[in-house]
């Protein structure tokens, strides 16, 4: 069985130096597919440059926590605060189902009408591989439209689940810091027998990108990976195929159920590192905490001694 690697770059139309960033890599031969984010304030730079690559393959990057919805805020109030923004991050939110569907299909609308075909469904911050109700829609919508959704790296098991096209792997790392290229190519050499994904966030940093992401430095630093000519030719010396989605929407095979397991691979997906000023202000606060955890014990023992010499 022959090893295809998808390399997708997710965040494309977050902004214009994420957008050129992702075409660099692409021109590098770094990477094969990308996924957009119609809501966003690089979207329209992003399908100038899309319409001049016609191989890049490009999916919807739904998003349900960055900027606004497609969808008239109210009517998709489960989704948006009280100023029609999404939500920022995810603990805690209920989230209408049929609202979710709504906008879901709103940004996809967005994708098809500007004469893009989309090769594939993915989600931001891995919103349908870490909520199984997400999951279903999406999976559902991906059923549809007849095309390949992102693998979570959980089962999200249930009786009804619909299994759409999916890659037989997905892995989830970043590639940010010193050894981001080495972990890579490392990736690369012990890649499993079949379709794997390997996700990244390579881009420029621009005013746009820092008005709504904290995501910054990391991203130039993955750019500076994937722009290496040492990944095409590791891919080219290992006998690896790259691909990008339109390779499952190619395939006659029928979606089938997936076999009953909790990975969906051989190899561990990584949890995404955080950037490093926020490793360091973690670092800080739990100091901080041992700190008063310390002092507190401090003063209870000086109390106790004094009580007993009271005594």
């Amino acid at each position: 069985m022959s090893k295809q690697v998808i390399i997708n770059a997710d965040d494309f139309g977050l902004s214009p130096g994420v957008n050129e960033g992702i075409i660099q890599a692409y021109q590098a031969g770094g990477i094969t597919s990308t996924s957009m984010m119609v809501n966003m304030p690089g979207f329209d730079h992003a399908l100038s440059l899309a319409r001049s690559l016609p191989d890049l393959g490009i999916g919807l990057h739904f998003n349900l926590t960055y900027g606004r919805p497609v969808s008239d805020p109210a009517l998709v109030p489960s989704l948006v605060n009280p100023d029609g923004s999404f939500h920022h991050g995810q603990c805690g939110l209920i989230r209408d189902f049929a609202d979710i569907a709504k906008e879901l299909d709103a940004q996809w609308n967005v994708l098809v009408q500007a004469f893009l075909s989309p090769t594939h469904l993915d989600s931001h911050q891995l919103l349908h591989q870490n909520d199984p109700i997400i999951f279903k829609i999406m999976a559902e919508k991906a059923i549809r439209e007849n095309i390949p959704l992102r693998r979570s790296q959980v089962r999200h098991a249930s009786p009804d689940m619909p299994a759409p096209r999916m890659t037989d792997t997905i892995l989830l790392d970043t590639y940010g810091d010193h050894e981001g290229l080495q972990r890579l190519l490392q990736h690369l050499s012990t890649l499993p027998d079949g379709i794997t994904e390997i996700v990244c966030h390579p881009g420029y940093v621009d005013d746009a990108l820092r008005e709504i992401s904290n995501w910054l430095d990391i991203r130039q630093h993955e750019l500076a990976v994937f722009v290496n000519q040492d990944v095409p030719r590791t891919i080219q010396a290992l006998g690896i195929v790259p691909i990008n989605y339109r390779a499952l929407m190619e395939t006659t095979e029928e979606p089938c159920e997936l076999p009953p397991i909790q990975m969906t691979s051989p190899l561990k997906p990584i949890e995404k590192r955080r950037p490093r000023h926020m490793r360091q202000r973690l670092l800080k606060r739990q100091r901080m905490a041992k700190v008063r955890r310390l002092s507190k014990k401090r003063r209870m023992l000086r109390r106790s001694s004094s009580t007993r010499k009271r005594v």
